[in-house]
């Protein structure tokens, strides 16, 4: 597939109820020249409500923004609500990713750091941002550094000739920006001439390619912010990409687009595969649908895009996608995101991925991304079907509990991560709730409590 991301690690702190550090892995711990994710292709979360699983998501979320995004911090809507989403006791936090990226069969392991806090005037900054990568062997080289910002300003690079040149453009802007984006998206004929040519520079551009291939559902609308960049990327040098960076350039436009939604508006030039793409989801839905006969595209012309939108047809009537059932819109949604991850390699975080889906429908689903995926799944349910098909594959299973500590499912004895679950076997994760614990709350007396324990007996 050619140049290809994977993430390793996550660890994050200061998000919604996240008080204390938590860190999931998604690989083992050494990774060699054999590193094969095939079994580590998939990863569950659950926990009790309010346990933060939500904020899992919401960090990738705010992550993939900060550093796709150079005007995040400073629209006055997204400064609400992170407001509102930065813990409320810690009013700071941070969110640290170990990535993997393989090009022509050399592997190299990024680490990405990003911290921010809420200012004295109610304001979210970035307070701290570095970049490290090392080669070969996980557990035996030293990670290199890239670059480091501190309070606004930059104060280290990997190039020294040309770290007072970067110092200088970005003064100012790095308690707004991260530096990632703000190198990545300066306009300046001496940047141009002196940065792009440096390594530092291409490496600063990876965590960029990262950001764009990271897919992420917390049922909102798709930005197009990847695609976006992914435009802006394939202008700068084509030859410093090389193929297998144009073919991954490629991968994240068509990844982009949401099939699943009304308005779209699409680039001409990738109308064809926008077509074949809807033909597929088509194909998806019947699997649960089988009525469905179509689904034809309204498109309108807009200079070089058409704007389109979604229309399902049946054998006896038609309708707007918009007046489909939730169930159908969630399918076709899901269709996007698990289409990026299964076709074009990437790395998919969904919130609530079984909300509105059957069980059946649900394990089946999961159960083709364990034997056919080729990106990165990562999704939070309720839901504890999907634990039968997943408690073969290696640290596919993981607990997060309502006082910040997360545990990964491991076979052990007779019992099943359900069953573990249920009866409060997982570590942190008690669920010291009994049917009667809702009488005369929910209503019920004391004769119903005594009719209930004489059967228990």
């Amino acid at each position: 597939m050619g140049l290809s991301f994977y993430m390793l690690r996550l660890k994050i702190q200061g998000i919604k109820n996240i008080e204390n550090p938590i860190e999931f892995n998604f690989y083992k711990k050494t990774i060699n020249n054999d590193f094969n994710p095939e079994k580590y292709r998939i990863k569950a979360i659950y926990g009790e409500n309010g346990s933060g699983k939500t904020a899992i998501i919401t960090s990738v979320e705010m992550l993939q923004n900060l550093i796709l995004n150079k005007n995040y911090l400073a629209d006055n809507d997204t400064q609400r609500k992170l407001v509102e989403m930065i813990n409320r006791k810690t009013k700071k936090g941070f969110i640290e990713t170990e990535f993997h990226m393989n090009v022509e069969s050399v592997k190299i392991i990024f680490r990405y750091y990003v911290s921010f806090a809420v200012g004295e005037d109610g304001r979210v900054y970035i307070t701290e941002e570095s970049l490290e990568q090392k080669n070969g062997n996980y557990s035996k080289n030293k990670f290199e550094p890239t670059f480091h910002t501190k309070d606004g300003e930059l104060v280290s690079f990997a190039d020294p000739d040309v770290y007072a040149l970067a110092k200088e453009k970005t003064q100012n802007l790095l308690d707004k920006q991260t530096f990632a984006v703000c190198l990545f998206t300066i306009k300046d004929k001496d940047i141009s001439e002196k940065c792009r040519t440096k390594n530092s520079y291409w490496r600063t551009m990876i965590v960029v390619l990262f950001a764009a291939s990271l897919q992420v559902s917390i049922d909102a609308e798709d930005s197009h912010t990847g695609y976006i960049v992914g435009e802006r990327l394939s202008k700068i040098n084509e030859t410093n990409l090389a193929t297998d960076g144009m073919e991954f350039i490629n991968r994240l436009k068509m990844s982009k687009f949401g099939t699943g939604q009304n308005n779209v508006l699409v680039p001409k030039k990738f109308f064809s595969s926008y077509e074949e793409k809807i033909k597929r989801m088509c194909e998806f839905i019947k699997i649960f649908k089988p009525e469905l006969q179509d689904i034809e595209i309204e498109k309108k012309d807009y200079d070089q895009s058409y704007k389109c939108n979604l229309k399902m047809i049946y054998e006896q009537y038609s309708l707007d996608r918009e007046f489909e059932s939730r169930g159908i819109k969630k399918l076709m949604n899901l269709f996007v995101f698990l289409d990026a991850a299964s076709r074009e390699g990437m790395i998919v975080f969904i919130d609530e991925l079984d909300s509105n889906i059957n069980d059946v429908y649900l394990d089946k689903i999961i159960e083709y991304f364990v034997y056919y995926g080729k990106g990165q799944l990562c999704f939070t349910s309720h839901n504890l079907s999907p634990m039968s098909v997943l408690k073969r594959n290696k640290s596919a299973i993981s607990f997060i509990s309502s006082i910040n500590t997360v545990h990964t499912w491991t076979n052990s004895g007779n019992l099943t991560p359900e069953n573990a679950y249920k009866k409060g076997f997982i570590e942190d994760s008690p669920f010291n709730v009994d049917s009667s614990d809702f009488l005369g709350i929910l209503g019920g007396d004391d004769e119903q409590t005594d009719i209930i324990v004489r059967r228990d007996e």
